[in-house]
C-alpha cells in the first residue's frame, strides 16, 4: 500500500511539472517577453514633443544629389575624418521606433543607432537617413520614411553597407536625386566578392545597379542591371 501511494505521489508531481513546462512554453505573453520585449505599439512616438525631439536629431538638407557610403568607416574606422556618415547617436528611448523595420536585441550593449541627414518628401513624410547595426558595427544606412501624422516609420530601404571578412567582402552605395514631379530617384550600386582558392589569389565577384523611385510614403522598384566577373 505504501509503495502504491508513493508511486501515486511521484506520478502526480510529474504531471504538475509537465503542465508547468507546457504553460511556460505556450503562454504567448511569456514568449513575447522573452523573444521581443518591444511591442509593435512601442514603435509610435507618443506626443508631438517626442516627434520634434526625434526629428531634431537629424540634419535637414535640400541639396541633391546625396551620395551615401560607409566604405571609409569600414576601412579607416567610424571616427575617421573621411567618414561622412558618422551622425549623432540616437538615445535608446527612441530605438523602438525602428522595430518594425530593423531586427535588433534591445538588451544588447554593442549596438548603436545614429541620426545623419533628413529631407522632406511630402507634407506628412520625412526621409531619415539613419546608420544602424550591421554585420560587425553600425555599418548600414537605411532610408526610413517617417509619417508626422501617425508618428511612426512606415517604410524603409537599405541604401549603404560595407564589410569584409577573410577574403569575403560586400558593399552597397547609393545616390539620391530629386526629379520633377516631387519625386526622388535612388540608384543603388552593390558589389560582392568571395575567394575561390585558399591563398586568396582568385575571386569571384558580382556587381549590380538597382533603381528605385520614392514618392510620398512608398518606394517603387524600377530596374536592375547585373554582371559577374
Amino acid at each position: 500500500m505504501k509503495q502504491l501511494y508513493k508511486c501515486y505521489v511521484v506520478g502526480f508531481m510529474w504531471v504538475l511539472l509537465l503542465l508547468a513546462g507546457c504553460n511556460q512554453v505556450t503562454n504567448p505573453e511569456y514568449k513575447s517577453t522573452a523573444t521581443n520585449p518591444v511591442t509593435r505599439r512601442n514603435n509610435i512616438l507618443q506626443s508631438p514633443e517626442q516627434v520634434r525631439t526625434f526629428l531634431n536629431l537629424y540634419v535637414p538638407t535640400d541639396t541633391f544629389p546625396i551620395n551615401i557610403s560607409t566604405k571609409a568607416g569600414e576601412w579607416e574606422g567610424p571616427e575617421s575624418a573621411n567618414f561622412k556618415w558618422r551622425g549623432s547617436m540616437i538615445p535608446r528611448v527612441f530605438w523602438p521606433v525602428f522595430i518594425s523595420q530593423i531586427a535588433y536585441d534591445p538588451l544588447a550593449e554593442d549596438i548603436l543607432f545614429f541620426a545623419t541627414k533628413s529631407f522632406r518628401v511630402s507634407n506628412a513624410t520625412w526621409a531619415l537617413l539613419t546608420r544602424v547595426p550591421g554585420e560587425y558595427w553600425s555599418s548600414q544606412v537605411y532610408l526610413f520614411l517617417f509619417n508626422t501624422q501617425t508618428h511612426q516609420i512606415t517604410n524603409g530601404l537599405r541604401v549603404a553597407e560595407a564589410w569584409g571578412d577573410a577574403g569575403d567582402s560586400f558593399y552597397m552605395e547609393a545616390t539620391i536625386d530629386k526629379v520633377p514631379g516631387n519625386e526622388f530617384r535612388i540608384i543603388l550600386s552593390q558589389g560582392e566578392c568571395h575567394p575561390v582558392d585558399e591563398n586568396y589569389e582568385q575571386f569571384t565577384c558580382a556587381d549590380s545597379v538597382k533603381t528605385y523611385s520614392l514618392q510620398n510614403q512608398a518606394f517603387r522598384f524600377i530596374s536592375v542591371t547585373s554582371k559577374k566577373k
